[in-house]
């Protein structure tokens, strides 16, 4: 899939009009705080729906909305996507047809690496068990409605339990039939997406990388719920349940977060996005746009080859950062403004 053109309006910090990424791999360079990171987090926006922090965080500081419009050419065509962003909500057209999130996971979209990926590794299991279920909810509807139906049986049970607890079997019953069943997706998925993993990590010179998903309710959910009802009337909570789970992931069988170094956690980062990505490719049958944010941050040059090997290969990719690779075309940014060559 290809950007052919990028519009916004009160997005961020940004200040341009118009954005004409080039074919092939092409960079934005600047220096900081011009606008690169909220340049792809835009665009990664407009194909996704993915957004980093609340809609106030989109909206440009005074202003009551933010708009993004651009258009992407596929295999199936050329289509118009557009976005609103207000401080009540968001809303998504394709070819000025209103559409939901379902209707932009029907595009191969875009994936974008940041720095901040290596949190995924190292942070806590909220960021992993996160990454894991916006991962399978690009692949599968149904994964998303899912967990939307799961937070809001497990919110109600709380709250009943923070009353006393009195009633709760008809909750049980509707929390252990989602929650079993996103249990279900998610152990499928990680049986697809190991051997890429694998492959992609040994091919950043890592060795030895697994997964681990650790559950809650290993017996089921339903009698996971009952045994441990005790302690969820004293605490007030939901104690198991995939709310609860956490997905480790693996060096040389130890686990990630607790053991490696810096440097391992970022080339498992970026393994994690280019299998991703590589997976996105499988199933739409043509790659995603790829996004590069500060793509030499703690990166060897070795594993910096690589990663440029890889997005040479592809339609299109846009890095951003301080400085761009050697023969690779440069839009230059400063002040929210994108300037390329030729216009």
């Amino acid at each position: 899939m290809r950007l052919l053109l990028f519009r916004q309006r009160n997005f961020r910090n940004l200040a341009l009009t118009a954005y004409r990424p080039p074919e092939g791999l092409s960079a934005v360079v600047g220096g900081n705080a011009q606008g690169k990171t909220n340049l792809l987090r835009g665009i990664h926006l407009l194909l996704t729906g993915e957004m980093e922090g609340g809609l106030q965080d989109q909206i440009r500081f005074g202003e009551g909305e933010a708009w993004l419009w651009g258009e992407v050419e596929t295999a199936l065509g050329v289509f118009r996507l557009e976005a609103t962003l207000t401080l009540e909500g968001r809303t998504f057209r394709i070819n000025e047809k209103p559409t939901g999130l379902k209707g932009l996971l029907e595009l191969p979209g875009s994936v974008l690496l940041s720095p901040e990926d290596v949190e995924v590794v190292l942070g806590s299991r909220e960021a992993r068990r996160g990454f894991l279920d916006r991962l399978i909810a690009r692949f599968s509807a149904r994964y998303g409605g899912l967990l939307s139906a799961y937070e809001k049986v497990l919110r109600q049970r709380n709250a009943l339990l923070r009353q006393g607890g009195n009633g709760l079997s008809a909750w049980d019953q509707a929390l252990a039939r989602y929650g079993e069943e996103i249990m279900a997706y998610r152990r499928r998925f990680l049986a697809r997406f190991l051997p890429i993993l694998e492959e992609v990590h040994a091919a950043l010179g890592g060795k030895g990388v697994g997964v681990d998903l650790e559950e809650t309710a290993g017996q089921g959910l339903l009698e996971a719920l009952k045994a441990t009802a005790k302690e969820e009337r004293e605490r007030g909570q939901t104690l198991v349940g995939p709310h609860r789970d956490d997905l480790l992931f693996l060096l040389a069988g130890r686990p990630a977060h607790r053991f490696a170094s810096r440097g391992e956690a970022k080339t498992l980062a970026l393994a994690l996005r280019l299998a991703e990505h590589r997976l996105l490719w499988q199933h739409h049958e043509e790659p995603p746009l790829l996004l590069l944010d500060e793509w030499s941050e703690e990166l060897d040059e070795a594993r910096q080859k690589a990663l440029l090997a890889y997005a040479r290969g592809l339609p299109q990719a846009i890095l951003a950062g301080l400085s761009a690779p050697e023969g690779v075309p440069v839009c230059w940014m400063e002040g929210g403004v994108v300037l390329c060559p030729g216009g």
